[in-house]
């Protein structure tokens, strides 16, 4: 038999790493592919037909006005009122008509999140559709611009490697939804704990505590500072069925069993499932809030295993059936 070195052409073995950037290669092309249907028919949907649709279009025509005027009443009113959401706006008015506006804000906001969600587990893209297509995930996109767009920006800041961009990014999710004023503050004071090293009952009782300080006072907080929703919310007790009560306190006990590395490394999901909870009763933002960091609590969920995997997406289809929204 010929030796191989001999031979007048190269023999090629396709090896492991080979077919593992081969298939990474298309996943990233399925995942764009995905990406952009999914934003393109929430782009395309009839917007007519969604709450404050007729809202978005004034934002888009007078948004250089409204903020000239909240800069005209001091930087802290104008910081407390979203002016990096009157920016974009008013950028994208120079180029587009107000329709375009609001499809452009739609289509980006939908594409980045289902990107990165669907390139965040490749193991789980059934799920992880199931995820996206969740209507308190799709009415961010369609009814609930600000906090789409702002949930876009935060689920990329999470999951990007570079750290200044990280950084960047996170800082202007509160100037875009004020809902991020209290994830990030949830964010710092997780972090915090992990850092000086308290344990998970400890880190547990001062979410407790945090969540009833601002249930009992961001309607004060949000009057100083001249935030609009000092004028749209009563900041009491929610009006709730307290059925995603039930839901997500199932989670977050499933979760609590799982394992002290599980509660390190998804400190701040249990942080926000705690803060949900405990100031569900209280303001009727809760909600609100809470959405704006549920993908990271379903996409932790997918790291668990055996029979706390298969209650959790239990629990998830139940919300696929019984809540359109928190």
């Amino acid at each position: 038999m010929q030796n191989s070195s001999t031979l007048p052409f190269r023999i090629s073995v396709i090896g492991n790493d080979d077919l593992g950037r081969k298939a990474s290669l298309a996943y990233k092309l399925l995942a764009i592919l995905i990406a952009t249907v999914y934003a393109s028919t929430l782009a395309q949907l009839p917007d007519v037909q969604f709450h404050d649709y007729a809202n978005y279009l004034v934002h888009a025509e007078n948004s250089w006005i409204r903020l000239l005027s909240l800069l005209s009443q001091g930087i802290l009113v104008a910081l407390s009122n979203e002016p990096v959401w009157m920016l974009i706006n008013a950028g994208l008015s120079l180029f587009l008509k107000p329709e375009s506006v609001v499809a452009a804000i739609v289509f980006f906001s939908a594409f980045v999140v289902s990107l990165t969600v669907i390139m965040a587990r490749p193991q789980q893209l059934l799920w992880l559709l199931v995820f996206l297509l969740l209507a308190m995930v799709v009415k961010n996109h369609l009814i609930h611009l600000r906090q789409g767009l702002a949930v876009a920006f935060f689920i990329a800041a999470w999951f990007t490697n570079a750290r200044l961009l990280k950084y960047f990014l996170l800082a202007l999710t509160p100037l875009i939804h004020a809902s991020f004023f209290f994830i990030l503050m949830i964010l710092f004071i997780s972090n915090l704990m992990l850092q000086i090293r308290l344990g998970p009952g400890i880190r547990s009782s001062v979410l407790v505590l945090l969540s009833l300080a601002v249930g009992a006072g961001v309607g004060y907080v949000a009057a100083f500072f001249g935030a609009r929703q000092a004028k749209e919310y009563e900041f009491v007790m929610a009006d709730a069925s307290g059925i995603g009560f039930l839901i997500w306190l199932s989670v977050l006990v499933i979760f609590a069993f799982v394992g002290r590395f599980f509660l390190r490394k998804h400190a701040f999901v249990l942080s926000l499932l705690i803060f949900y909870l405990v100031s569900y009763w209280f303001i009727e933002i809760a909600a609100r809030i809470f959405e704006s960091g549920l993908l990271l609590v379903l996409l932790a969920g997918l790291s668990l295993t055996s029979w706390r995997l298969f209650a959790f997406k239990s629990i998830v289809f139940l919300c696929c059936l019984l809540l359109r929204g928190l």
